[in-house]
C-alpha cells in the first residue's frame, strides 16, 4: 500500500467530510458512506492483485442485500465481491456487471446474507486499481445500528482470500447495502454465537475509532424495575475518552474485554490459537512479541513498556503488584525491581506511590488508558487509605490478583483470608472471587469517581508448591462468573504453571491447559455473547441470602445470574423476584431448560459452589 504526499494530504480532508456523513443511508436500508463526498479521494500508484474489504458488525438483526465498491479509473469492467464471517467463511460471492467507468457500483448478492446482531463481517471485492484514504478509520464510523470494526479497512494480496492485513487505518471504501430486520436489535440467547476471540466487536479488534453508539431501542422492552441501581463506571461508554480505545472498539456495548497475562505472541499460530479460546486482549505482553501480528488478528493490548505500541494498544501497565513490593509510601525508588537489589531508599521504607508517579511519567499523554495490577496489599495489608491511594490516584482500568483457588496461603495465614473472615473451610470457593472485586470497588467508589476493574483468574498451578492446587474447568468457570456477578467489567487470565506434574508458560495453548481450554473457550463465548448484557447498569436487589446474583434489563428481557455465595447456597434453592418483574418461565441460558416462575419467585438447584445459572425471564 503506497500513498504520495500530496494523495495523504487529500486524504485528511475528506475524511473529515465522509466520517460527518457515514449515517446518511437511503430510506429502510442503511450504508456507511452513501452520502460522503468522494470526489478527492485519490486512486493509490499499486497495481497488484489484491482484495480490499471493510470490518463491520451491527447491533440489529438484518440482511445484507448487496456490497457497494468506490470503483478507480482504469480497475477494468468487472470485480468480484464478498461477503465473510469473523473468522474467513465465505458466506456470499457475486460479480459485477454493467459497472460505469468509476464512482460507486453497487452488486447485489443473489441471496440476501443474514446479519446477526453483534457479529463481526467482512466486504470485500477483488482489484488491481482501487481508491484509498490513511488514516481514515481512527475514528468509528457508523450509520445506523451499523457500526465499524476494530481495524476496519483490510486488504489481502494475491488472487482473492480473506482480506486481514490493515496499512495506516486505511479505507478502502468498500461499504454495504443493509436492512435492519423488524422489530429492532434482539436480545443474546444461548444461540448467539460469540463474537467469539476476533474482532472487537464481540471480541476485540484493534484499530479503527468507534465511538459509543447505543443500540436502537426495540419494540419493546422490559419495563424499568422499581429498584436502585448498582454504582458503575458508565460501560462502554466511559472508553470514548480515550481515542485509542475507542478507536479500538472498546466503546461498542457488544464488546467485553477478555485478556491473558504476559502472553508471547512470535508467529500468527499464536494469536489463532487465543483467538480461537475466545481471547481479544494481551496484556502485559512479552517483550518479544509481535505487535503487527496482533494487530492483524483484530486483537488488543494493554501495553507493558513503551516498546509496545501500534494502534492495537489500548493501555499501558504501569506496574504488576507495586502494592506488595514498593509497599504504600512515598519515599525514593532506587529503580530496581524485586530480585534487583533494594527498592526502596532508605532501604525497608516505602516507595510504591513514588513508583507508580514514575511510571506515569514513563508514557506519553496519547489517549491511552493507565493499567495497574495490584496484588495482597491492597486486598489484606493496607488500610483503606493506603489502598486506596493506589487504587484511585494512578489509573483508568484496575485489577487484583488473589488467587483463592490454588494459592497455598491464602486460606491460612492470619494477614490474608483469615484476616478477612474467610474460614479455611469456605476459602477455595469461587464465591471469593466476587469477595476480591468487592474489595476493589469499594476502594474505587471512594473518591466519588469509577473506573472498570478487571477479574483476574488462574487457569492453571501457578505456584511453586507442587502440593498446592490446581484449578478445574469448573472453578474457572465460577470464579470468571462470580465476579462477573459482583460487577466485573473484564476478565483477565494468568496463564502459567510454576509447579505441579506441566510446567507451562503458554497454559491455554500447550497441552498441559488441555484439561480447561474447552472449558474457558466455552465460558469465554458465553460471556462474549452476553456483552450487551453485562454491559448495562445492574439493578440491586437480593434474591436469596445464601446467593450472589446479579440483575440486570436488556431489551425486552430480565437477566439474572446466580451462584451460592460464601458460606452456602448449594442445592435446592428458592430465587425471590422483584416487585415488577413479571413472567410465567425463565429461560436457563446455555442448558436447554426452563424452569416456571410461580407466586414471583423460581426454584432452582446449584450442584457445586462453583456452580451458576444464568436466567432470561421475558415478561
Amino acid at each position: 500500500m503506497t500513498f504520495t504526499i500530496a494523495a495523504a494530504l487529500t486524504v485528511l480532508v475528506s475524511a473529515t467530510v465522509i466520517a460527518a456523513d457515514a449515517a446518511t443511508s437511503r430510506s429502510g436500508t442503511f450504508s456507511f458512506f452513501a452520502g460522503a463526498d468522494v470526489s478527492g479521494v485519490p486512486t493509490d500508484p499499486d497495481t497488484q492483485p489484491v482484495e480490499l474489504g471493510l470490518r463491520f458488525t451491527s447491533s440489529s438483526n438484518g440482511t445484507l442485500a448487496a456490497v457497494r465498491i468506490l470503483k478507480a479509473n482504469g480497475s477494468g469492467n468487472s470485480h468480484p465481491v464478498n461477503v465473510w464471517s469473523a473468522r474467513g467463511q465465505k458466506l456470499a460471492t457475486a460479480t459485477s456487471t454493467a459497472e460505469s467507468p468509476s464512482g460507486w457500483q453497487e452488486v447485489k448478492l443473489p441471496t440476501p446474507v443474514r446479519i446477526d446482531a453483534g457479529q463481526v463481517y467482512v466486504v470485500s471485492y477483488h482489484t488491481t486499481r482501487y481508491r484509498a484514504t490513511q488514516n481514515f478509520f481512527t475514528r468509528t464510523v457508523t450509520s445506523g445500528p451499523l457500526s465499524t470494526s476494530g481495524v476496519a479497512g483490510v486488504y489481502a494480496y494475491g488472487a482473492g482470500g480473506f482480506p486481514t492485513s490493515t496499512y495506516k487505518a486505511s479505507n478502502y471504501w468498500v461499504d454495504v447495502v443493509f436492512a435492519p430486520a423488524v422489530g429492532g436489535s434482539p436480545t443474546p440467547t444461548a444461540s448467539v454465537r460469540p463474537s467469539t476471540s476476533p474482532t472487537p466487536t464481540p471480541s476485540v479488534p484493534p484499530s479503527p475509532t468507534r465511538t459509543p453508539t447505543p443500540s436502537p431501542a426495540p419494540t419493546t422492552t422490559a419495563s424499568p424495575l422499581a429498584l436502585p441501581r448498582v454504582a458503575w463506571e458508565g460501560g462502554p461508554a466511559y472508553y470514548g475518552a480515550f481515542p485509542v480505545a475507542r478507536g479500538a472498539g472498546w466503546t461498542n456495548p457488544a464488546f467485553f474485554p477478555i485478556g491473558v497475562w504476559q502472553e508471547s505472541v512470535i508467529e500468527a499460530r499464536d494469536t489463532a490459537l487465543d483467538k480461537s479460546a475466545g481471547i481479544n486482549t494481551y496484556v502485559a505482553p512479552t517483550d518479544n512479541s509481535n505487535l503487527r501480528l496482533i494487530e492483524s488478528a483484530g486483537m488488543s493490548v494493554i501495553g507493558g513498556n513503551s516498546g509496545q505500541v501500534g494502534p492495537s494498544t489500548v493501555a499501558w501497565s504501569l506496574s504488576d503488584e507495586v502494592d506488595m513490593w514498593g509497599g504504600p509510601g512515598s519515599s525514593a525508588w532506587t529503580g530496581n525491581h524485586p530480585g534487583q537489589g533494594p527498592v526502596c531508599q532508605p532501604a525497608n521504607s516505602r516507595c510504591g506511590y513514588t513508583i507508580q508517579e514514575a511510571m506515569l511519567k514513563r508514557f506519553p499523554a496519547d489517549g491511552r488508558l493507565r493499567y495497574a495490577n495490584y496484588g495482597k496489599g491492597v486486598m489484606f495489608w493496607e488500610t483503606d487509605a493506603e489502598a486506596g491511594r493506589f487504587v484511585n490516584s494512578y489509573t483508568n482500568v484496575v485489577s487484583n490478583d488473589i488467587y483463592w483457588y490454588t494459592d497455598p496461603g491464602v486460606c491460612e495465614s492470619p494477614s490474608e483470608g483469615p484476616g478477612i473472615g474467610v474460614r479455611p473451610e469456605n476459602c477455595r470457593r469461587a464465591a471469593n472471587y466476587g469477595r476480591t472485586m468487592e474489595r476493589m470497588r469499594h476502594l474505587d467508589g471512594a473518591d466519588g469517581k469509577r473506573q472498570p476493574i478487571f477479574a483476574f483468574v488462574e487457569v492453571g498451578h501457578p505456584f511453586t508448591e507442587n502440593e498446592a492446587p490446581t484449578i478445574t474447568g469448573d472453578q474457572i468457570a465460577g470464579a470468571v462468573m462470580n465476579s462477573l456477578i459482583h460487577e466485573a467489567r473484564g476478565v483477565q487470565y494468568f496463564n502459567h504453571n510454576f509447579g505441579g506434574s506441566c510446567l507451562s508458560q503458554h497454559v491455554l495453548r500447550d497441552r498441559c491447559g488441555a484439561a480447561v481450554r474447552p472449558a474457558v473457550t466455552e465460558l469465554n463465548r458465553r460471556v462474549s455473547s452476553l456483552a450487551p448484557v453485562l454491559n448495562t447498569q445492574s439493578y440491586e436487589w437480593r434474591f436469596n441470602p445464601n446467593l450472589d446474583t446479579m440483575l440486570k434489563a436488556y431489551g425486552n428481557s430480565y437477566y439474572v445470574f446466580a451462584m451460592p455465595g460464601r458460606t452456602g447456597g448449594t442445592g435446592a434453592q428458592t430465587l425471590t423476584l422483584p416487585p415488577g418483574m413479571k413472567g410465567a418461565r425463565a429461560e436457563v441460558l446455555f442448558e436447554n431448560r426452563t424452569v416456571p416462575i410461580s407466586g414471583g419467585a423460581l426454584q432452582d438447584s446449584f450442584a457445586r459452589e462453583s456452580a451458576y445459572h444464568i436466567y432470561k425471564i421475558t415478561p
